[in-house]
């Protein structure tokens, strides 16, 4: 019964505005037929007109508090509560906090925080395969109507790039990761640079630093009094460990001011980066990078066809790959699905260009799961089982003499094993997450 009441109470909710043009419509509509529904002399005509007219009002009243003064009145409680249970957090301008960047991104996902941009969007940190990867056209077109975008990258030349790849136990991944980033950066360039027909777009700079960054960041509209920044606190040293992420708003006297100086103060000692100025890799190769994300298909065992995977939450101790979002058929298990595990199959699907003879010079297959995941590539399995949500490094398997110039399939066989004494969907949380890094040359 009280559940069914919460319903009843959510749908009301949602619906104020509709039923407060029908309670208004309703008084105005009985108002002017009360005179050809009673004779002129009748002693109900003017109780029926004044009801009438106080449901009207009453329905003008609720128009106007759901237009006008709901969202302004929720924000006043909201801002009085925040003083009262956190009025440090309030005073510096703090207005999220969040241990990792998984569960930042269930909150603020790029393609949200590119849109709340008005002017510029700034972003710095080691490799930015993220956003190379999986927000190449949000960028575009950000720049395309009218945006800046300022990009700060690591130089993968640097000693302190060799500092931390020697930290990440001497391997060539990190620095791999930032060339491919460049590579992709500048390719992201050259095609706005081709946009010859738009007079009034933004300006696309890149810019590479060689030395250990302060931290990471994302700032939109910097010197705008509604600017906000969302930082990693503490530098990136090649470890595993996630950094805690902070969002702050353009707050007097806060904590915005102090990251906006750290931002530019990089900005500054940067240079930047034209897209001929280095070789990343051999002259004549070409790179592609694929992440896990909505671009996934899961087999839907009910219908019996492909669907698109769904981003999904993830459990405390899980790593992540860099340019890629775990992914599972839905945001979250039920509970029973925690309790007896589950068993679903996915598959990414991509195409190589075929017109000419070309050789592989990587194709490297980056995994993690929970529990375990079978692979197959283009109907070939391989013989391991992969798994390794918490382990500090993925699964790094090269698929080069499995793959086809033209069309390919890589198929993910994703079990989660059960778990009968699960209280809650968080006790027994299953995902996949990938990113397949190619190059190639003719």
């Amino acid at each position: 019964m009280d559940s069914k009441g919460l319903s009843i109470k959510h749908w009301i909710r949602e619906r104020m505005l509709l039923l407060a043009i029908v309670i208004f419509a309703f008084g105005a509509v009985s108002y002017l037929s009360a005179t050809k529904i009673f004779p002129h002399g009748s002693i109900w005509l003017d109780p029926v007109k004044e009801f009438s007219l106080l449901i009207s009002m009453i329905g003008v009243v609720s128009l106007g508090y759901e237009l006008f003064l709901r969202e302004l009145t929720f924000n006043e409680y909201k801002t009085a509560l925040q003083e009262i249970v956190n009025p440090d957090a309030v005073r510096l301008g703090i207005i999220g906090f969040y241990k990792d960047r998984s569960e930042l991104g269930h909150t603020y996902t790029f393609n949200k925080l590119f849109q709340k941009a008005r002017r510029e969007i700034f972003i710095g940190g080691t490799s930015l395969l993220s956003i190379s990867t999986a927000s190449r056209e949000l960028l575009k077109d950000r720049v395309l109507s009218g945006i800046n975008i300022k990009l700060l990258v690591m130089d993968p030349n640097s000693k302190v790039v060799e500092l931390i790849t020697k930290q990440g136990r001497g391997k060539s991944t990190f620095v791999n990761e930032i060339k491919t980033s460049l590579l992709l950066l500048q390719k992201l360039q050259e095609d706005i640079e081709h946009e010859t027909n738009i007079p009034n777009k933004g300006k696309f700079l890149i810019h590479t630093y060689d030395t250990i960054p302060s931290h990471s960041f994302i700032s939109l509209d910097p010197n705008e009094p509604g600017g906000m920044i969302i930082a990693d606190v503490g530098p990136y040293l090649g470890r595993s460990t996630p950094r805690p992420s902070m969002v702050v708003i353009n707050k007097k006297d806060g904590l915005y001011e102090y990251w906006q100086e750290m931002n530019d103060t990089m900005w500054e000692e940067s240079k930047f980066q034209a897209p001929d100025m280095v070789k990343l890799f051999d002259t004549q190769s070409k790179t592609i990078v694929f992440g896990s994300g909505s671009d996934t298909e899961f087999y839907d065992q009910q219908t019996e066809v492909w669907r698109n995977a769904s981003i999904c939450q993830t459990a405390r101790n899980w790593k992540s790959i860099k340019g890629s979002q775990w992914v599972w058929i839905k945001n979250s298990p039920t509970l029973e699905e925690a309790k007896t595990g589950s068993h679903n199959k996915f598959r990414f699907r991509f195409d190589l260009p075929s017109q000419s003879k070309k050789i592989f010079v990587r194709a490297d297959l980056f995994i993690r799961c929970d529990a375990i995941c079978r692979i197959a590539i283009n109907n070939i399995k391989l013989d391991q089982e992969y798994g390794g949500a918490n382990y500090p490094d993925p699964f790094i398997i090269d698929i080069s003499k499995h793959l086809n110039w033209g069309a390919n399939d890589i198929g993910f066989d994703l079990i989660s094993f059960a778990k009968p004494q699960a209280t809650s969907p968080e006790d027994n949380r299953t995902g996949l997450v990938y990113r397949l890094d190619l190059e190639y040359r003719e």
